[in-house]
């Protein structure tokens, strides 16, 4: 009997896989019966959901690195929406005052709200008291402008000569020697002596320049006789006669000691010639460039470092009273008070540079007077000079230098100050160490 389960088991588990090999070998044979049931489903499957198209994954276009050409189309069409009142500001207005990172911040903004705010913004870097309605800075600039296009204008606007040029940049000269017509000229030594004839030249004379330098000489030469004078490095271009042979000879051409065919053979900026004082000029070529480039630079904007320091409240590193500092009050009106203002450095903390045996140190002032409210009242700016015989350098090093200005100031302000609420900010740049003082 228990065989007989274990043959029955066997023969069960046989027909159950012979069925499934049946099953599985006729299938091909009951498919076309069941074929128009199961197409009928099918289309019902279809009609139920609805099919996408697979869609081919790309890098977004926009965040990709441009090629040259597309950068340089993309610059290109930038420059073109810059047009109207906005090019003329550019190419026009600020021409010569505009700096290289302020052009190419403003050719970058994409429309004309960016633009108008550039605008405002870059005038009031420029404005030598913020908190005033009126811009004295952009008023005196379009005066400037004014004033070049009436006076200096030669077959083109007065401002695109190189005379409209430095007066938009740097104003007014302190004096100008003029030689409208040319003519007879009597050299001075230092451009070797002797007379001769000139083309119509100027030289503008400045005293100080920010940025520049002390005792600023800029010569304007009209080689065309139309008017249109250019600035020029070389002082022998006046000289009408420089090509001719045997006339407008220097003293030691005059006196045989020199040939005027000399001339043109140095080589160097200048075709000055041979004289007393001139050798001493050669060494002064580079000297010459190098102003020259900072002439036709745009000016530099005055105590810019030191603005960054007053709008930080990081402003110390050391000890806060790194000078020293006295405020007095003298009624003006009954309501102006002048506040008389002392600033007292110590020598050894100014930096020096020494040249031809003079140690010149140079302190940059920027102050503010601020109120309660921490609204600015007045800004002014200021430059001490302390110029030392450099033998006497190490002798005067303990000495004091000392600033003073008196400042009108509305008797409001002075008296929220005498209530310690309103401060007199200070600072002064390197070479003299930075510091900060509150008047309270």
């Amino acid at each position: 009997m228990h065989r007989s389960r274990v043959l029955v088991s066997g023969l069960g588990l046989f027909l159950l896989s012979g069925s499934l090999f049946l099953s599985s070998a006729q299938e091909p044979t009951a498919a076309p019966q069941q074929a128009p049931a199961a197409a009928d489903q099918q289309k019902k499957n279809d009609a139920s959901v609805t099919r996408v198209q697979p869609t081919e994954e790309r890098p977004d276009p926009t965040k990709r690195r441009l090629s040259d050409r597309e950068e340089f189309a993309r610059r290109k069409a930038t420059k073109i929406e810059i047009k109207g009142e906005y090019k003329k500001w550019l190419d026009e207005d600020v021409r010569w005052i505009i700096t290289d990172e302020e052009m190419k911040a403003f050719k970058s903004l994409a429309n004309d709200e960016e633009r108008d705010a550039f605008i405002e913004e870059f005038w009031q870097r420029r404005n030598p008291n913020p908190e005033s309605v009126d811009n004295i800075f952009r008023d005196e600039h379009y005066a400037r402008i004014a004033y070049a296009n009436e006076h200096f204008a030669a077959g083109k606007p007065g401002w695109m000569t190189d005379r409209g040029h430095i007066y938009i940049s740097f104003g007014k000269p302190d004096s100008i020697d003029s030689h409208p017509s040319g003519g007879q000229y009597q050299r001075p030594m230092e451009e070797g002596g002797g007379s001769t004839s000139t083309f119509p030249f100027e030289t503008w004379h400045y005293r100080w320049l920010q940025g520049v330098g002390d005792n600023i000489d800029i010569e304007f030469v009209d080689t065309c006789m139309c008017g249109d004078y250019h600035a020029t490095i070389d002082r022998s271009e006046k000289d009408a006669l420089l090509h001719t042979p045997g006339a407008g000879l220097t003293m030691y051409e005059e006196m045989g000691q020199a040939k005027k065919a000399d001339r043109f053979s140095g080589g160097g900026l200048e075709r000055l010639g041979a004289g007393p004082g001139s050798q001493s000029q050669q060494s002064k070529q580079f000297d010459r460039l190098d102003t020259f480039a900072k002439l036709m630079a745009p000016p530099e904007i005055k105590f810019a470092d030191l603005d960054k320091f007053l709008s930080s409240s990081k402003i110390l590193t050391g000890a806060p009273f790194l000078f020293d500092v006295r405020t007095d009050y003298v009624k003006l009106t009954s309501d102006t008070v002048m506040v008389p203002l002392t600033l007292q450095i110590r020598n050894g903390d100014i930096t020096y540079q020494t040249k031809d045996g003079i140690s010149t140190g140079t302190v940059n002032i920027l102050g503010r007077v601020s109120n309660i409210n921490h609204r600015i009242v007045q800004t002014f700016e200021d430059t001490v000079k302390v110029e030392v015989p450099s033998e006497l350098l190490g002798r005067t090093k303990n000495n004091q230098s000392v600033y003073w200005k008196a400042m009108p100031l509305p008797r409001a302000s002075t008296r929220w100050r005498s209530r310690s609420r309103t401060s007199i900010t200070l600072i002064t740049s390197a070479p003299a160490p930075f510091g900060r003082c509150s008047a309270l």
